[in-house]
């Protein structure tokens, strides 16, 4: 459609409209794709991963197409839809929801023939009164696929192993308990060293060694292993693709720096539970000097001023430096200090910008860095001032996505730039 059509059709259109007929023509286009397999991903946490581990494998053997990026709510979805051609045999899906009943309405669109399903926990915690109710929203997933269609379920989340009780599909489990249909041993994950486990099932077992820092990864991969391993894919071939899959933008990604550090972006999403893993990594890891730069989290359940201060609290236990971002950065520091922190290891900074120019002054070779924040803060921006020059220094910002792709950012130097220097 040539721009101004495109024009003419959004201001003369709600969005309203405009959604419906997106879904309509999704709808239209799904019913026409009956050789293609779909495979619906969802889950409170490790979505994106998941779907971006079972595309790699299945990518190798046959014609597959993917969610882009983590576009994953109606309009995504549905735009994903929309991608797909009859060549394709399969096609991974990426399927959330923020509120009840939004993701009927994507699973209905999709109508998978396998649905994964990674876990239940605290996020939007604000629509979702209690686990119980987000387990059951996940759960509809399972009712839109075909008798007999087939399950893939995390066998160590109580609720998301009782999904499958009632339904007529073949539910298989995957975890770390010995005897289930794909289960790992000898998990590692302790920084500089990445994610690595030898993964079994009744009749054969492999070693699998990823690109991915941390255990918490762990059920993405062996879910994604698990539903290839289903559709006909050996499980060493499958360990060979995951080695290939690096870590998702801002997905606990490294990037190292021209000064020598190293640099963990995990502020994509802000939720308590995205938090407390990033922060097992941090304790558990070996550097030099581990710095923590933090804003707030999301999901929590807790005033803010609770929760800050057992954030301070924590990054006095893991890192020998701390910087806290934003207006409720005060209490976590207050914190730290309070449970003995020596001051030099502690600053609080409410503007990003002030945090950045510390940060370009402060950090040396051998540092390993947590970037970690809420979507709404953008601390991506942090990352890119170290680099050089950005040109966007909001303090508030209606956008929810990263920067890095936001045409008001106009970096100095693109982390795509300092990759292809190194």
């Amino acid at each position: 459609m040539k721009k101004w059509l495109k024009w003419l059709w959004y201001r003369m259109t709600s969005w309203r409209f405009r959604r419906t007929v997106l879904r309509l023509r999704a709808r239209a286009w799904r019913r026409m794709l009956f050789r293609t397999r779909f495979i619906a991903v969802t889950g409170s946490v490790g979505k994106t991963t998941a779907k971006e581990c079972l595309a790699a494998i299945l990518s190798k053997r046959h014609r597959t197409a993917k969610t882009r990026y983590n576009r994953n709510g109606a309009r995504g979805v549905s735009r994903t839809i929309l991608s797909i051609r009859p060549r394709h045999r399969f096609a991974v899906v990426e399927v959330a929801t923020e509120a009840p009943g939004q993701l009927a309405q994507s699973a209905r669109l999709v109508r998978p023939d396998v649905a994964v399903v990674l876990a239940v926990a605290g996020t939007h915690t604000y629509n979702f009164k209690g686990l119980d109710n987000t387990a059951a929203e996940k759960a509809r997933l399972l009712d839109f696929l075909p008798p007999k269609g087939l399950a893939i379920l995390n066998a160590e989340d109580p609720r998301v192993r009782a999904m499958a009780a009632g339904r007529d599909i073949e539910a298989k489990m995957f975890g770390r308990s010995p005897g289930l249909d794909l289960w790992a041993e000898e998990v590692s994950s302790r920084w500089p060293a990445r994610l690595t486990f030898r993964a079994h099932t009744s009749m054969e077992a492999e070693w699998v060694r990823t690109q991915l820092v941390g255990e918490h990864w762990l059920n993405s991969v062996l879910a994604a292993m698990l539903a290839a391993r289903c559709l006909g894919v050996p499980l060493k071939d499958a360990a060979a693709a995951v080695a290939g899959v690096a870590p998702f933008t801002a997905r606990m990604q490294p990037v190292p720096l021209p000064c020598g550090a190293t640099v963990l972006r995990d502020e994509a999403n802000g939720a308590m539970d995205t938090m407390e893993a990033a922060l097992k990594v941090m304790r558990e890891a070996t550097a030099d000097r581990r710095v923590l730069v933090v804003s707030d989290t999301s999901d929590s359940g807790e005033r803010t001023r609770l929760r800050m201060k057992h954030l301070g609290r924590q990054a006095l236990e893991l890192s020998e430096l701390a910087v806290f971002v934003g207006e409720s950065g005060h209490y976590a520091a207050k914190a730290a200090l309070a449970a003995g922190a020596d001051p030099g290891r502690v600053r609080q900074y409410e503007m990003a910008r002030d945090a950045a120019e510390y940060l370009k002054s402060e950090l040396r070779a051998g540092d390993l860095v947590l970037l970690k924040g809420r979507s709404c803060d953008h601390l991506e921006r942090i990352l890119h001032a170290q680099l050089g020059a950005i040109g966007c220094w909001k303090v508030k910002c209606r956008i929810r996505t990263l920067c890095d792709a936001c045409k008001e950012l106009r970096p100095e130097v693109g982390l795509g730039e300092l990759a292809g220097r190194r």
